[in-house]
């Protein structure tokens, strides 16, 4: 029973509340402890679901589900197959994404993505690996014109989803637009971070077809458009240029930006943009460049042939929309001048105000609007005003010694004024040529479909053409003109083509529907020509025409008359053909300027434009256009499309298409369909016949080759084993096992399988000698070749690239010089030589072994592209060194060791070397200058920056060493080849006729084929035997010279020379009678395609023996003053003393006509002065023989014995006569001699001092060696000479 409030007592309601209070803590335990166990299961509940989406594939595939749900509409994202968790790394096979017009694919994309911003618009990856990618970016969006407005003329950023990678890797990214190239990407490094409006990149590498660049720093229009980006490019060269590089900066805000862009192309360039103003900005533009290379800029696949390089001097400011323009641009001769100009842009209005250009000798001068504020129906009005403005054309080809006649515009005028819907434009122009005036005149109306000629008119002296009628565009093309000409010269408007034409022509026609299934453009259209006659390029002219052309049939006649050719064709065209063309003859420099020779004949056509029968009978002479040409050609009979009754024979001569065949015969049986054909040709290089057959089955042409023979002018023929069948459907072409065999051995096959399979070359043991004869001889010396090869190859294309391999290998051979004792100087062994090709890469791989003694191994890889990266190694050891006598035949028994490792680096276009080569314990002889190499090494060291340092040393055999420091570039315009040679007594020569020890000190380069040498030579001692010297090195003097070379007319020497050449005092010399010294110093310089000269003098000193007698040489000189090194003047004095009586010699003059003296003192007579230098006494002492001889000797020094001589044996028809050496007499003789044959000579002389005569015959035995017998008063003498000939 309860009881009232007021009746519980205050302890038992404090207990009441303790209990309740008890109660109510047991309860918020008992709910803290549940909810703490819900939150721990719902955490790892939470824990578990983010570990099954991040770590599993089904949480995988939902939340790359949740990622394709989150993307832009009008996006997808597939993909063939993902490996791997979603927390990365992803693998993702066949991605495909699709935006729009934007398609992207990716054979393979490896993401190792950040989990946090995953399911928002921004894919933040830690790396990013895309192989095999392409994006094509769809049609441009088709806009309004609009002007620039500012900002918005800064670029923009819009991307569907925002995107950063710390690390991309990208191999392979093709970028197109409607299937077009822009770009091909080889391979992306680096970081990127892009969004809508932000872009940051560090350091971004991106090597591609059109470059290779590098991008750091940040571009961001949502922030102001800050900016810090630094971009370099080096750009694609073109062959044999070099690269342009580019480096461009770009600072700033909206409120302030400088962007500037520098580099060399190969001029330097240097351009800049700085912009100062948020909304209303001051600029200034400026580039300027002395020659800037536009083909180094755009690579070749988008201009195939640069323009010549320009000279650039640019400068633009303003601020806003209002724009003051100057500058300069000269190409070549032409130079066009900028005009101080203004220019505004303001509420999409343009106004030119004016611009002017001086160009040509003359003005341009442009002003007026144009509005786009209406986008669909833009309003312009412009005028045009050009001054004398001047045109010279290039020179007539046909007619060499004419001058090109200046075509002047004294004044032009034209004016276009309206909108889109509803424009004129109307001009008037003044032409002078020669000081006779032209004047064009037109007015032409239109709309954005059509225009009306209201009036056409050029009028030139004594002649006009007028011009009417309309053209539309829109919706279809059509079009219906009339042509009248009345004694109109084309060349006031067309330089080069100068005349007088009078006649008319009408055409008209329109574009007719498409066909259903084709897109090809189809016409309906007449052309009529009545008559058009006068003269064009100095010929006569006569013109008919009448054409009509319905969709794919015509019909026509055409009558041409041009100066000698008269060409006539009329018939059908279309399904069936019915074509009659004859030609009497044709001129080709008629209708083509620059072309020559004539062809004449007939030529029919009959059937269809696939199955066409034809007949002709053309003859053609003296055929040249362009690079093409024949001598002859002709060109006769009938070859229908089916049937086997045809022949047609082709023949011709001297014909040059990439290479000059002198004959070359084809012989067509049959028909088109069923062929027989026989043909052969022969060069300078050998001779090719080939005979076969081909026939058509269904779409596919199917044929045998039956035989083939290939006879080059060295060696044995090569001939087909068997015959080879082929066939050929589209563009598959397929062909049997084709393999031509030779009697020397060996075999060499191709099949073909095309596409699908490539092409297939098979060699078998071909031996190495089948090249023997085309290798030339190595002084002399033939070159012998041991061994075989085997070959082994295929290719195939694969997309824009090739894919297939090649391996040559011989298991063992050699390489011997002429009869060497040594034998080979190359064994090798084991050799081969592997190329593996594939779409993205080249491998090659070469090894050779030298029996034992060393081995050459080197592999490479790269792409197909210039720009691909390319690596490569090389790894040599060789120590056998006989195969330097190949290089050096005077070097002999070369021994030591060559090791080293190259490596290759850096792109196709650019490679670059490293690492190093040596020559270690090198020896080695050069017996024709007495020398023993030893101690000799060497280095090759190769550099990064593609130059290499080179150093060498040896010794000579004496006590000094040679040495040799330089260096090597192979890049760039010089491609130099820098040396240093020196050394301190070095032995140069050491042999019984020559001993020379010096101090060089040079310096060679090399660059091109240009040679230079510098530098100095100081000979400290040296022993000459002039007599040795002169039998080791003169020509025999019975060797008859029949085809002499004229110095004059041969090839100059490449070398440029200056060299100071010092001789010590140990410089000694004998021979001829001469014992002395040679002492002084002179400069030698050479110039390419001039005579070597000299300046300075030696000093000679010593005896001489002259006429039986030992003579004191007391003043000896040689002297040159910079003329020719082998023209010396002479001043050389040497005598004798008889008790008070001195007599002497005096030579002077020029060497190539010395003057020589007799001299005494005291003073006598020249006979008396001769007789105490000859005999050593007085004349009145000497017997009556010595005093005749005297006499004699004395008359022949006063007349010039030498030269009196020569022009007496001249007169008399001998083949020699002056002063000679006789043996048998021992002293000089005073003679002449004939030459029975070729081979025996005859010759008599008397003895200058004492008595005595001699006859001489001398037999040539073979080149180089001779019998001699001398039969005299004094004694008979026999002798076997050789001497090496000049």
């Amino acid at each position: 029973m309860s009881r009232r409030p007021e009746e519980v007592s205050p302890e038992e309601r404090e207990a009441r509340i303790a209990e309740l209070r008890a109660r109510r803590k047991a309860r918020l335990r008992t709910l803290a402890v549940r909810s703490g166990i819900t939150i721990t299961v719902l955490v790892l509940l939470g824990l578990f679901a983010l570990y099954w989406l991040l770590q599993t594939v089904a949480g995988r595939e939902v939340l790359l589900a949740q990622v394709v749900a989150r993307l832009p509409a009008g996006s997808s994202l597939t993909w063939s197959k993902a490996e791997g968790p979603l927390a990365g790394p992803l693998i993702l096979h066949d991605l495909d994404f699709r935006y729009n017009e934007l398609h992207f694919t990716a054979a393979q994309a490896y993401l190792d993505p950040d989990i946090r911003p995953l399911l928002g618009r921004k894919l933040r990856l830690d790396a990013l690996r895309i192989s095999d990618a392409t994006l094509e970016l769809g049609p441009s969006e088709d806009k309004p014109f609009e002007l620039p407005r500012w900002p918005d003329v800064l670029p923009a950023i819009e991307l569907p989803l925002a995107l950063q990678a710390d690390t991309i890797v990208v191999d392979g990214l093709r970028i197109t637009q409607l299937q077009q190239p822009i770009i091909d990407i080889t391979r992306i490094r680096g970081g990127l971070e892009a969004a809508n409006g932000e872009f940051s990149a560090s350091q971004l590498k991106v090597n591609s077809n059109l470059g290779d660049f590098r991008i750091d720093g940040h571009y961001l229009p949502r922030e102001d458009y800050a900016t810090d980006l630094t971009v370099r490019a080096l750009m694609p060269p073109r062959p044999g240029q070099p690269a342009a590089r580019l480096g461009l900066v770009a600072r700033g805000d909206l409120a302030h930006m400088e962007v500037a862009l520098a580099g060399y192309a190969p001029k330097p360039l240097h351009a800049s943009l700085v912009l100062d103003g948020r909304t209303d900005p001051v600029w200034n533009v400026a580039a300027r460049s002395e020659q800037l290379d536009i083909g180094q800029l755009v690579p070749a696949q988008f201009l195939a042939e640069a323009p010549a390089p320009l000279a650039l001097d640019f400068t633009a400011r303003g601020r806003g929309g209002q724009a003051q323009l100057q500058g300069r641009v000269r190409q070549g001769e032409n130079e066009l001048v900028l005009a101080p100009s203004n220019v505004a842009i303001e509420n999409q209005v343009l106004t030119v105000a004016p611009l002017v250009a001086e160009a040509f000798g003359g003005s341009v001068r442009l002003q007026g609007t144009a509005d786009f504020s209406d986008a669909q129906n833009p309003g312009f009005r412009f005028a045009v005003v050009a001054n004398q403005l001047t045109y010279t054309p290039e020179p007539d080809p046909t007619q060499p010694d004419s001058t090109p006649v200046p075509l002047h515009l004294k004044e032009a005028r034209l004016g276009v004024a309206g909108n889109l819907k509803n424009w004129a434009a109307v001009g008037k122009a003044e032409v002078a040529r020669e000081a006779q005036d032209a004047n064009l005149d037109f007015d032409v109306r239109g709309n954005d479909q059509q225009a009306h000629i209201e009036r056409l008119k050029a009028t030139t002296p004594g002649g006009a053409l007028e011009l009417k009628g309309s053209a539309a565009w829109a919706p279809t093309l059509a079009w219906d003109v009339d042509a009248s000409l009345s004694r109109f010269d084309p060349g006031y408007f067309a330089p080069g083509w100068e005349g007088n034409l009078s006649g008319s022509l009408a055409s008209k026609g329109k574009q007719l529907p498409a066909v259903a299934g084709s897109s090809d453009m189809r016409f309906e259209a007449t052309l009529d020509v009545p008559q058009i006659n006068g003269m064009l390029r100095g010929r006569r002219v006569d013109a008919r025409a009448k054409l009509a052309l319905q969709g794919t049939q015509g019909e026509g006649n055409v009558r041409l008359v041009m100066g000698d050719s008269q060409i006539e064709a009329k018939g059908k065209v279309g399904d069936r053909l019915d074509v009659d063309a004859r030609l009497q003859p044709l001129h080709l420099s008629d209708l083509l300027p620059g072309g020559t020779g004539s062809v004449a004949g007939t030529l029919q056509l009959r059937g269809t434009p696939s199955q066409p029968d034809i007949t002709a009978d053309l003859r053609g002479n003296g055929l040249q256009w362009d690079d093409w040409k024949a001598q002859q050609i002709s060109i006769n009979g009938r070859l229908p499309w089916q049937g086997s009754n045809g022949a047609l024979q082709v023949h011709a001569s001297a014909v040059e298409v990439g290479m000059l065949l002198d004959q070359v015969n084809i012989n067509a049986r049959g028909s088109v369909q069923n062929l027989q054909l026989d043909a052969d040709t022969r060069n300078e290089l050998g001779a090719l016949a080939f005979s076969g057959s081909v026939r058509q089955q269904g779409q596919a042409w199917r044929g045998e080759l039956a035989s083939l023979r290939i006879a080059p002018v060295k060696g044995a023929p090569w001939q087909l084993r068997q015959p080879a069948a082929f066939s050929a459907q589209g563009s598959n072409f397929t062909l049997s096992d084709a393999c031509l065999g030779s009697d020397t051995g060996g075999a060499l096959c191709l099949a073909a399988n095309w596409p699908r399979e490539g092409l297939q070359l098979r060699g078998d043991a071909l031996p190495l000698a089948l090249v023997q004869p085309w290798l030339p001889p190595n002084e002399g010396r033939r070159m012998y070749l041991r061994g075989e090869l085997t070959l082994d190859g295929n290719i195939r294309p694969r997309g824009n690239a090739w894919e297939g391999g090649f391996k040559v290998a011989s298991a063992e051979g050699g390489i011997r010089l002429g009869d060497n004792a040594r034998g080979e100087l190359v064994r090798y062994d084991n050799f081969s030589l592997n190329v593996d090709m594939l779409p993205n890469s080249i491998k090659g791989y070469l090894g050779v072994g030298f029996k034992g003694d060393g081995f050459i191994d080197a592999k490479v890889q790269t792409g197909w592209e210039p720009n691909a990266a390319l690596t490569g190694e090389l790894y040599m050891n060789i120590a056998r060194l006989y195969w330097l006598e190949l290089f050096s035949p005077d070097l002999v028994r070369p021994q030591g060791l060559i090791e080293g490792h190259v490596s290759l680096r850096g792109t196709r276009s650019q490679p670059s070397l490293g690492g190093e080569a040596k020559l270690s314990n090198f020896t080695g002889e050069f017996p024709a200058l007495g020398l023993t190499l030893s101690e000799g090494k060497g280095s090759f060291i190769a550099q990064p920056d593609g130059s290499a340092r080179i150093s060498a040393s040896t010794k000579t055999g004496g006590e000094g060493t040679l040495q040799v420091d330089g260096g090597l570039s192979w890049f760039g315009d010089a491609q130099p080849l820098q040396l240093h040679i020196h050394g301190d007594k070095v032995l140069l020569a050491n042999t019984s006729e020559l001993r020379v020890v010096a101090n060089p000190d040079l310096d060679f380069t090399l660059a091109g084929t240009a040679m230079e040498l510098r530098g100095s030579v100081h000979v400290p001692e040296a022993d000459l035997d002039l007599e040795r010297l002169d039998r080791g090195t003169s020509a025999s003097e019975d060797i008859v010279v029949l085809d002499p070379v004229d110095p004059e007319e041969g090839p100059s020497s490449p070398l440029d020379m200056d060299l100071t050449v010092s001789l010590g005092d140990k410089v000694k010399m004998s021979g001829f009678g001469l014992k002395g010294a040679l002492t002084g110093r002179m400069q030698v310089r050479a110039r390419p395609g001039r005579e070597m000269t000299a300046n300075g003098g030696l000093e000679v000193s010593g005896r001489y023996k002259a006429y039986g007698q030992d003579l004191t040489i007391t003043d000896g000189q040689l002297l040159w003053n910079y003329g020719v090194v082998s023209d010396p003047r002479i001043n050389i004095k040497a005598q004798r003393s008889i008790g008070d009586v001195t007599a002497g010699i005096h030579v002077t003059g020029r060497a190539q006509q010395p003057r020589v003296d007799v001299w005494s003192e005291p003073a006598m007579s020249q006979s008396e002065s001769l007789a105490y230098l000859v005999l050593g006494r007085s004349l009145s002492m000497a017997s009556s023989d010595q005093a005749q001889q005297v006499n004699a000797a004395s008359a022949a020094l006063s007349a010039g014995t030498g030269l009196l001589a020569a022009q007496v044996g001249a007169k008399l028809g001998l083949d020699d006569a002056g002063v000679s050496q006789s043996r048998a007499l021992g002293g000089s003789v005073i003679g002449v001699g004939k030459y029975i044959t070729p081979k025996l000579y005859i010759g008599y002389g008397v003895s200058l001092v004492g008595s005595g005569s001699v006859l001489t015959l001398k037999y040539l035995l073979r080149r180089g060696f001779d019998i001699e017998v001398e039969s005299s008063t004094v004694e008979n003498r026999g002798s076997v000479n050789w001497r090496k000939e000049r």
